[in-house]
């Protein structure tokens, strides 16, 4: 059944014109915050869980569940996004199987280097972006959207796997001044690691009025002061089956 679903969802009567608007505002409007309040319900048992896998990492919660934490003392209604260093990543990666996490997507840029993984934890998604240095010392991140009015996307399956790429499937990259210096916050008894200047942190991803709810943000063209790197022909792949092992270049062959 879920072969099925996925062949239909990856079709292009679905993700063009009026269906794909549907399609989308039903993502956002339901599923999206369907996908929140089960985050809620695991979030301290998430939180707790990575802080040991990552404990010797250098890594920091960023995005919107500690936008709201620090802003409204609050992380319900988002989702969880952590940032962690590429070199230190590889080294504790197997341990997120170990503690009952499964690998359900991950994402590369035009150079098939992996940008983020899209973890679930008791069918809950659990994103971590892999952090990159450059030769000045600055880390980045990259997330990976459509592009504005996309038309040039490319859709395959193949068994347990589908492929998402094109033109239009961009990866946006974004400089993370504040990474990785952190130091520690507390969440309901559970030690996480954040941004030492958050304030800063913040206004990098979010631009100087984090502080007021924007519900116009749009992070393919925010904020101003930090505007993301677009790259593309991104790449997705999507695991119908949500897996326990890294075989991450199998789709080359299909």
């Amino acid at each position: 059944m879920k072969k099925v679903i996925a062949k239909i969802k990856n079709s292009k009567i679905v993700n063009t014109g009026v269906i794909k608007k549907l399609k989308d505002f039903i993502y956002f409007k339901i599923v999206s915050p369907n996908n929140e309040k089960k985050t809620d319900k695991y979030r301290k048992e998430i939180l707790a869980l990575f802080a040991d896998i990552c404990k010797d990492c250098k890594w920091q919660l960023i995005g919107g569940a500690f936008l709201r934490y620090y802003r409204d003392n609050t992380m319900d209604g988002q989702d969880f996004d952590f940032y962690v260093d590429e070199e230190d990543f590889d080294k504790v990666k197997d341990k997120f199987f170990n503690k009952g996490f499964s690998l359900k997507q991950y994402f590369m840029d035009n150079n098939d280097s992996i940008t983020e993984y899209k973890y679930l934890y008791k069918n809950v998604e659990v994103d971590v972006f892999i952090m990159k240095k450059n030769k000045k010392g600055i880390y980045s991140h990259k997330f990976t959207l459509e592009n504005n009015n996309a038309k040039k996307i490319e859709r395959k399956m193949k068994g347990n796997i589908q492929i998402i790429t094109g033109k239009d499937y961009c990866s946006f990259e974004r400089m993370s001044y504040e990474f990785p210096n952190s130091k520690e916050y507390e969440y309901k008894g559970v030690i996480f690691k954040a941004a030492k200047n958050p304030d800063k942190m913040l206004s990098d991803m979010y631009g100087k009025t984090w502080r007021v709810y924007d519900p116009n943000y749009d992070s393919k063209t925010s904020p101003k002061n930090n505007m993301p790197i677009i790259t593309e022909n991104a790449t997705t792949v999507v695991y119908i089956e949500p897996v326990k092992y890294y075989d991450l270049y199998q789709f080359k062959n299909i």
